[in-house]
């Protein structure tokens, strides 16, 4: 036994001298491949300036000269390309980000070789002190810093914008500004990435009709587009003056053709053009108007274009609709066969897929049905407030026409969504399930239209939560789920499935559906995906148009579309401020969060502020609010008891005391679905609301 032990010991020794030995030749051997590598990927960087200035969440631009010491030539293009960018440092020099934006080189640069090039990056949203460590990066290889090579620092000192409501007390009186303190802390941060996205596109031209003020519609697209200007002033109301609310309308308008049709954009020089294969350009003019003529009041809309009035114009716009793009048969609205409200037809790669040609293959899609729905409701409104009583009755029946035959034609009972659209030639029809997609953009625009009743409204909510589940994506902003398969459209930009259009995390789409979320009984999954989208903003440091299923921003920077729909639902859905010239109706969905808020309306000065707290006994909400406004109108409170220990329950009208300024006051109680609401009607002349629970 002995001698086995020791023939056991010899052998194990043997087998551990083996393994050492394995183990030293693979590190030699990884050891070797580096150093190899380390040869091939060296560089020398060098940086215009040691030290940089910036504003929060803004543009920076630095020169930088690179020196190829390695062995490789540089190229950056192919499947690893290589490329100029940089790690963000803390004032320690920990590292906060390691990945951030790409820089291309213009050529080759081989071995031995030197270039110069501009780095465009973003500061980081919080101000302070930071280091930008330049550095090179071979795309799925690695970056050269850990391969050994060189790199070189550059302070960043990142300073707050001076916002001129900052520096304004919050009180409940009349102010010049809109802000709030609240306690769920991202909420500031939000308000923040909407200011630094306004700012960002801000511009002022001269045009047709004199001086223009308006935004661009993101860092990619120069020009201002109608689509996204009207998708704005949700955003731009509370803090930009009458010139931003209307010149850019006006400037629209007075490029109008003679059939009535207007362009998608016009830029700084004067240029125009029309995308052929989308049928909102007139609709989201109609719309844009009824956002401007709630504040600047009825009479803004016989100011005179060019000899015709505003409101004469907006009516020929959506009579080329009618004239142009209806088809009797479905009694629908139609464009070309585009990815829900998209700007790329299915047949092209080119840039002839934005233009309707005798290849386009027709549809109507629930998209257009809704937007020209709200489009033809608000133009009867304003000839109403203008005393035709004839034409705003002509555009009444039009709408509802439009909702009888869309209900018919698109909606689907048992999925629960409308369809993405309806084939105009029925011999057309797709080799998979085209039926099953839910387009977010198209079904929540109904939404938020009217077009869907209550029922069909609450389907499409739930869908849409249960969608997202469904695809694990890290926001509610998915917009065509699931997407078009490969190769279906043949359009670079969407010819694969979750790119752009096709299935895309659009925030322009998801902040309308928490919108929708707050207005139609939802508020607690409302805030839940909020907070989802902020986060996720905050992580990729800006507003983008889109993002990829990981949450990665995709598409233009600093994108307007994005920012007035997210203001939309944090300042009209969670803050409840729903306030024009002639009617105000304050509506807070905190629930049981407190916070202060001061709203502002330049074009109207209209003001509304209130604090909203939930006292310590956890049995008493107190609401103190204050306006100029001179009229009456609703507050409508959500209760913060409904849900006790994760199960609903309703507290009935004997359960609740309500008094306005200590005395007792006329209340109703009502339930939308989650939620539950008092509602006082009043005047809104600093007054105190409180609700107590006995």
């Amino acid at each position: 036994m002995k001698l086995r032990n020791g023939f056991l010991a010899q052998a194990t020794c043997l087998g551990l001298a083996v393994l050492l030995a394995v183990s030293s030749a693979c590190r030699d051997s990884r050891d070797s491949l580096k150093n190899a590598m380390a040869r091939d990927y060296a560089c020398r960087i060098g940086a215009a300036e040691q030290s940089l200035e910036g504003w929060e969440g803004e543009l920076f631009r630095l020169r930088v000269e690179v020196a190829n010491t390695g062995r490789k030539d540089w190229i950056s293009s192919g499947l690893n390309p290589v490329l100029l960018s940089y790690h963000l440092l803390d004032q320690k020099k920990h590292m906060l980000r390691r990945d951030n934006t790409r820089i291309s080189f213009s050529s080759l640069v081989p071995a031995g070789g030197s270039t110069g090039l501009a780095l465009v990056g973003k500061a980081p949203l919080s101000a302070g002190r930071y280091f930008l460590e330049l550095d090179l990066v071979q795309e799925g290889v690695s970056w050269f810093k850990d391969l050994g090579s060189k790199t070189s620092l550059v302070a960043l000192e990142v300073k707050p914008r001076p916002w001129p409501e900052n520096s304004q007390p919050l009180t409940l009186d009349y102010g010049r500004f809109t802000n709030f303190q609240a306690e769920r802390k991202e909420l500031a941060a939000l308000l923040k990435l909407i200011r630094i996205t306004l700012n960002h596109n801000d511009l002022t031209l001269k045009g047709r009709t004199g001086r223009v003020e308006g935004f661009r519609a993101g860092a990619g697209y120069p020009q201002v587009w109608l689509r996204d200007a009207n998708s704005i002033i949700p955003a731009s109301r509370w803090f930009y003056n009458r010139d931003h609310l209307d010149s850019w309308l006006r400037e629209h308008l007075a490029y109008q053709r003679e059939d009535g049709s207007l362009f998608d954009w016009f830029d700084l020089q004067g240029r125009t053009d029309k995308n052929t294969v989308e049928t909102d350009q007139e609709s989201s003019a109609v719309q844009a108007a009824g956002q401007a003529a709630a504040l600047l009041g009825p009479g803004w809309l016989q100011e005179n274009i060019q000899g015709r009035t505003i409101l004469d114009r907006l009516e020929r716009a959506l009579r080329f609709v009618l004239a142009e793009r209806f088809d009797d048969k479905t009694g629908l609205v139609f464009g070309a066969h585009t990815i829900d409200w998209g700007d790329v037809e299915e047949v092209d790669s080119d840039q002839q897929a934005i233009y309707l040609d005798a290849r386009s293959r027709l549809t109507a899609d629930i998209y257009d049905q809704a937007m020209f729905y709200q489009a033809a409701r608000e133009l009867a409104a304003m000839m109403e407030a203008a005393g035709l009583k004839e034409k705003a009755m002509f555009w009444t029946v039009q709408a509802d026409s439009l909702r009888k035959k869309t209900n018919e034609r698109l909606w689907q009972p048992g999925p629960g969504f409308y369809r993405v659209h309806i084939h105009l030639d029925p011999k057309y029809i797709h080799d998979f399930p085209e039926d099953e997609m839910f387009a977010l953009g198209g079904n929540v625009t109904a939404v938020q239209a009217g077009l869907a009743d209550e029922t069909q409204r609450n389907l499409i909510l739930k869908k849409a939560l249960e969608l997202q589940k469904t695809y694990g994506l890290p926001t509610i902003g998915g917009v065509l789920l699931p997407p078009y398969p490969a190769g279906v459209f043949k359009h670079p930009a969407v010819d694969e499935p979750y790119e752009y259009q096709n299935g895309g995390q659009w925030d322009w789409f998801g902040g309308k559906l928490v919108y929708a979320l707050f207005d139609n009984g939802f508020s607690r999954a409302a805030k839940d995906k909020l907070r989802e989208i902020i986060l996720k903003n905050l992580r990729n440091g800006g507003l983008s148009e889109w993002d990829d299923p990981a949450g990665s921003p995709r598409g233009s920077d600093f994108y307007s579309g994005s920012a007035g729909s997210l203001a939309k639902a944090l300042l009209e859905g969670y803050f409840g401020l729903r306030m024009s010239r002639s009617g105000l109706s304050l509506e807070p969905r905190l629930a049981g969060d407190n916070a202060r808020v001061h709203a502002y309306l330049p074009a109207a000065d209209l003001f509304l502020a209130y604090e909203h707290r939930v006292l310590g006994d956890g049995r008493t909400l107190v609401l103190n609010f204050n306006s100029n406004f001179t009229g009456l109108g609703t507050v409508k409170v959500l209760l913060p008891w409904m849900y006790v220990a994760g199960s609903s329950r309703e507290a009935s009208p004997e359960e609740l005391t309500v008094t306005l300024d200590g005395r007792p006051v006329a209340f109703r109680k009502t339930r939308v679905e989650q939620d539950e609401f008092v509602i006082v009607q009043t005047d809104f002349k600093n007054h105190r609301l409180k609700i107590k629970l006995k």
